[in-house]
């Protein structure tokens, strides 16, 4: 029993009418923004503080005539919770703009007026506050102590009393923008390594089509050897059940070293060519065969799960016993061959045990073609299936193509983090730039004298983008054994799962030093190459 509510996010069923959502991802999302807001409260907090030496004056002289800390300090966090407000409502414009698109990635139908209820809109108010209060916390407490006296004797040093509180946040932001860039890389890694792993059977050129009602069922012998006229036509089987997307599980008597027990067994129905339409291997024995009558009724085929757990070491010949058709008689059918492992269950599950048994009438049809002239070959099938079945209309899917249906939720969650994981990365960067452009006026002057005793452009640009680079290196120490924690618990919530990999932290560490090389050298480049004579002329 679980309660109907908690289905969408929490349950775990493969057997709900639709698909299902994920509550770790929604907490994933809300934690990965709430780390944005934070990145862009710290931006706001570094180049409020960077700037500091722009407003000692107006603090100093707002002092001399009577105001007290208190109200400095209030001024300071109205303004940054008055530019909360502002990006708030700029924030549900975008909203508003992108939702569709939004709606299309999630496969979700949002409607817009969700942001105006009692629970979003106090919501939105307590983010208001809470970012507005935090981001103008430190600057408002930093900027209302400057004494009038210092001030205007011009001894307030330009930002470097908070040099240290900045390069701090500068770090925190940048651990954030590391690690959600390994992240990243994780997810994708994972996703290909499901994608390419080896599934057991071959979906190469195989389609499905479906016969839905028992008449059409009835017919699939006489359409099957029509389509095999067809040479481009390799091999035609059926089945019951999609292969990679599950089978019924039934109870059967089994033999087992303590004699025959019920067990429950997964299970699916196939023709004699099944196996070798879908290149399933058989290790031992044979496959079903059309010649042998026998195997119809006392004919099964397991697979290697199955002969392990029953401690089959010579699974040829042990014991199944399988209800008639007639509902009542129990018929003991024998293994007559034993099926290499395949994926029956999807990516996400471990393998389980298989039977199958032989019947021929199975409504899934698969059909194996041949590399050249595929989309001829189909049209001559949906030919004959207009000759057989005209009032029903011909869908046709590649194997592959279904099988890649089972990984969308991933790929759009990895998508999703994708675009954060940039947003995140481009305000860092924004603020990493502000802070750059403050840090070369700060020096303007030390780059003339510089450039007048000899120094190249090049030394200009290392000597400024040196600091800021020792910042990123420390924050991807930081971020490499956080990272590596997060996503490795990540990872084992898969049964079949990729390495880590020292490949991926490289990459994201390289990514992480060239967009923040990129985005100082830009100022630095532009301060190596101003004229002294300009930053020197009032010495």
């Amino acid at each position: 029993l679980e309660p109907i509510t908690d289905i969408h996010l929490k349950s775990t069923s493969p057997q709900e009418p639709e698909p299902t959502g994920s509550y770790a991802y929604v907490m994933i999302f809300a934690i990965v923004a709430f780390f944005l807001i934070l990145i862009a409260a710290m931006n706001y907090m570094n180049l409020a503080t960077a700037r500091s030496a722009k407003r000692a004056r107006e603090v100093g002289l707002r002092k001399v005539v009577g105001s007290n800390r208190r109200s400095l300090i209030f001024q300071f966090l109205t303004e940054s919770t008055v530019l909360t407000f502002i990006s708030v409502v700029l924030s549900i414009v975008l909203i508003i703009i992108l939702l569709p698109r939004f709606n299309q990635l999630a496969g979700k139908s949002f409607l817009i007026d969700i942001i105006f209820s009692p629970t979003v809109i106090i919501s939105l108010i307590g983010i208001i506050i809470v970012v507005g209060i935090f981001g103008g916390s430190y600057p408002a407490f930093y900027l209302s102590r400057f004494s009038p006296v210092t001030v205007f004797k011009g001894e307030v040093t330009k930002g470097s009393s908070g040099s240290m509180f900045r390069k701090i946040l500068v770090v925190i932001q940048f651990t954030i923008s590391v690690a959600m860039i390994v992240s990243t890389l994780v997810v994708f890694k994972q996703l290909n390594y499901l994608k390419t792993k080896d599934l057991g059977y071959d979906m190469q050129n195989v389609i499905s089509i479906e016969l839905t009602t028992r008449e059409m069922i009835q017919r699939y012998p006489a359409l099957k050897g029509i389509l095999l006229e067809n040479p481009d036509v390799l091999k035609v089987g059926c089945s019951n059940t999609r292969i990679g997307e599950g089978s019924g599980k039934v109870l059967f008597n089994v033999e087992t070293p303590d004699g025959m027990q019920q067990r429950g067994l997964n299970f699916a129905v196939v023709d004699h060519d099944f196996v070798e339409t879908l290149g399933i291997e058989i290790i031992k024995g044979r496959g079903f065969q059309e010649d042998m009558p026998s195997d119809t009724l006392l004919g099964v085929l397991v697979n290697e799960t199955m002969a392990k757990r029953f401690n089959w070491d010579e699974p040829l010949g042990k014991r199944v016993e399988i209800q008639n058709r007639n509902g009542q008689d129990v018929l003991r059918a024998t293994v007559v061959g034993l099926m290499k492992d395949f994926h029956q269950t999807g990516m996400y599950n471990e393998i389980e045990t298989l039977m199958f048994l032989y019947r021929t009438e199975g409504q899934i049809i698969y059909i194996k073609l041949k590399d050249e002239n595929v989309q001829e070959t189909i049209k001559f099938i949906e030919q004959k299936w207009n000759e057989f079945f005209p009032e029903q209309p011909f869908t046709y899917a590649f194997l592959s193509e279904r099988f890649n249906e089972q990984f969308d939720a991933d790929e759009k969650r990895g998508f999703i983090f994708t675009l954060f994981t940039v947003l995140a990365i481009l305000i860092a960067c924004l603020g990493l730039f502000g802070l750059a452009s403050y840090t070369v006026e700060q020096r303007t002057k030390e780059i003339g004298i510089r450039k007048v005793v000899g120094a190249s452009e090049g030394i200009i640009v290392r000597l400024i983008s040196k600091e800021f680079l020792i910042l990123i290196a420390i924050s991807i120490l930081i971020a490499f054994p956080l990272s590596f924690y997060f996503m490795r618990d990540w990872l084992n919530q898969f049964v079949y799962r990729t390495n880590l990999g020292l490949f991926i932290f490289i990459l994201a560490g390289l990514i992480s030093i060239a967009i923040t090389f990129i985005t100082i050298s830009i100022q630095a480049w532009k301060a190596a190459n101003a004229n002294p004579a300009e930053s020197l002329r009032i010495e």
